[in-house]
C-alpha cells in the first residue's frame, strides 16, 4: 500500500489559522482520505487527542494557554502517539527540550512543505510493525516487536515510536557495531542521515 493510500488521522495544535490551513492542505493532498482535526490552544488539543486518538500530532510550542512542551509531556504520559513539533523556536536548546519532552521530530518555521511531508511520512512509517522476529527477551528486558511494547524488570516502559524503532534496530543488530548513519536511518529515515544531534537525546532516554 502506498503511503498516500493509507487512512490516517492527524491533529494540528497551533493558534495560527494560516498554519492550520497550510498543514491541513498538505496532509489532505498527500492523504486524500485523511481526517484532520485542529485546535488553537493546548487544552483543546489534549481533549481532541484523547477523543480521536490520531495517528500523529503536529504541535506548536507557542500556544496561548499552556506551553507546547507541557502539552507534549502530557500527551506522552498518556500515549505513544507520534508527535511532530512545528515551531518558530529554532535554538538548539529548544530542539533538545522538545525531543526530551517526548517529541518524535522537530520542524522549525518557516518550513518547506515537501520537507515537512517527508518528515511526517517518516514518522508514520516508524509506527508500522516488523515482519521479522516478533519478540526479544532477556533477564530484564522483554520487547514485543509486533505490539511495540517494552517491559523492564516486568514493568511496562513507555517509548515514543522513534525510541522504539531505535531499540528494535539495536536489538536486531546486537552482535555488530552500528554507525550513526544507520541509527538515524532506522530511527528517522533517509531524510535525517546528517542530523547526528538527534541521536544523543533518544539514546540517553533508552539507557
Amino acid at each position: 500500500m502506498r503511503q498516500s493510500d493509507r487512512m490516517i488521522s492527524a491533529l494540528i495544535i497551533d493558534d495560527d489559522p494560516g498554519i492550520q490551513d497550510m498543514v491541513s492542505l498538505a496532509i489532505e493532498l498527500n492523504w486524500p482520505n485523511a481526517s484532520v482535526y485542529t485546535a488553537a490552544d493546548g487544552m483543546t488539543g489534549l481533549d481532541l487527542a484523547r477523543k480521536h486518538t490520531p495517528d500523529v500530532v503536529i504541535l506548536d510550542l507557542g500556544l496561548p494557554d499552556i506551553d507546547g512542551l507541557e502539552v507534549c509531556v502530557k500527551l506522552r504520559a498518556e500515549s505513544t502517539i507520534p508527535i511532530v513539533m512545528l515551531t518558530a523556536r529554532d535554538r538548539e536548546i529548544d530542539i533538545v527540550k522538545g525531543l526530551n519532552a517526548g517529541a518524535d521530530d522537530y520542524v522549525t518555521k518557516p518550513f518547506s512543505h515537501l520537507q515537512f511531508l517527508a518528515r511526517l511520512q517518516a514518522v508514520l512509517r516508524r509506527t508500522k510493525g516488523s515482519s521479522q522476529e516478533t519478540s526479544y527477551s532477556d533477564s530484564r528486558l522483554t520487547v514485543d516487536f509486533d505490539r511495540r511494547t517494552v517491559t523492564v524488570d516486568s514493568q511496562p516502559a513507555r517509548l515514543t515510536p522513534t525510541e522504539f524503532s531505535l531499540l528494535e534496530f539495536l536489538l536486531r543488530n546486537a552482535n555488530r557495531v552500528v554507525t550513526h548513519t544507520e541509527l538515524l536511518r532506522a530511527g528517522w529515515g533517509e531524510e535525517y542521515t546528517d542530523a547526528t544531534g538527534y541521536i544523543k537525546t533518544h539514546i540517553r532516554t533508552l539507557r
